[in-house]
């Protein structure tokens, strides 16, 4: 015992005790860091979720099913065609995926495409359909041509904040051309759907800009510049696919008729402003027939 009080009144307290007060404090606030850390990521995380906020890339195919009991009318319906993958998964360059990210930003409900711009936006696209059509290569289905186009709706009037890659048939996507038959004739499957059928009108109206500027360069002879010496400073961000996708799809539940009476003004003050549908083209009170 007289060994050990002589060993501590040996000890230079005067440097030691300064030395583990520093060390113990330095492994406190180690600790509380590092717990802070991971308990704000995992706040982060939650939040994201709730918001709606995510990194994920959705395959969405769009096709218009007669509506029972009236041969001019359709309902739209939208199903997932190939498991949704995420934007690490698809990308591996850290760069492409920020590029990517600030040009889904920048989409409106007006213009949901991503606007895309030189080589690197060409890459991007080619990346996402070779992907999809990867993934679709052995469906046992008939192939028919699909448009594709790489589109992040507007946060205004969507929740969930995601790259949707939209796939519809071109004799489809030219019927949203035509405004006012999207507002008599397109129902959906759920009330909130609507801000769907104006999404498909703003990429018909895109892909009908793209095929006159695709003409327009055939005319100049510029329509066989090779894609790896060509810096694609206009590239078209509506692609031709020959996909082979299951087309027997019914609408769940009810139809709804869209009130765009009621939806106009409000996309008129997001910037999109679109003509009303005539009253002698619509009749609100009309009954949908149940899908067969």
């Amino acid at each position: 015992m007289q060994t050990i009080i002589d060993w501590l009144a040996t000890l230079q307290w005067e440097r030691l005790v300064p030395e583990l007060i520093g060390k113990a404090l330095g492994f406190l606030t180690g600790f509380a860091a590092s717990w802070f850390l991971l308990f704000r990521r995992r706040l982060n995380a939650i939040q994201r979720m709730q918001s709606g906020d995510s990194d994920d890339f959705i395959f969405q195919m769009h096709c218009l099913f007669p509506s029972a009991g009236n041969d001019d009318q359709f309902v739209l319906l939208f199903r997932n065609v190939a498991p949704k993958t995420t934007l690490n998964d698809l990308y591996d360059n850290i760069a492409v995926r920020e590029v990517l990210k600030e040009i889904a930003d920048q989409t409106t409900l007006e213009n949901p495409i991503l606007q895309t711009q030189g080589t690197l936006g060409f890459e991007l696209l080619n990346d996402a359909v070779g992907h999809l059509a990867g993934l679709l290569a052995s469906t046992p289905f008939k192939r028919e041509a699909w448009l594709f186009a790489m589109t992040c709706e507007d946060r205004q009037v969507v929740r969930k904040k995601c790259v949707r890659c939209f796939l519809i048939r071109p004799a489809d996507l030219e019927r949203f051309l035509d405004w006012q038959w999207c507002q008599t004739n397109v129902l959906v499957e759920k009330p909130w759907h609507w801000f769907r059928v104006v999404a498909l009108h703003r990429i018909a109206c895109e892909w009908q800009l793209e095929q006159q500027m695709a003409i327009q360069e055939a005319d100049r002879g510029q329509d066989h510049e090779m894609p790896l010496v060509d810096k694609q400073v206009r590239h078209d961000r509506v692609r031709m696919l020959s996909l082979g996708l299951n087309q027997d799809e019914i609408p769940v539940g009810q139809p709804h008729r869209i009130d765009w009476e009621r939806h106009l003004p409000s996309l008129e003050k997001m910037g999109l402003r679109l003509a009303a549908p005539r009253p002698d083209e619509v009749s609100p009170e009309e009954p949908v027939p149940p899908p067969s």
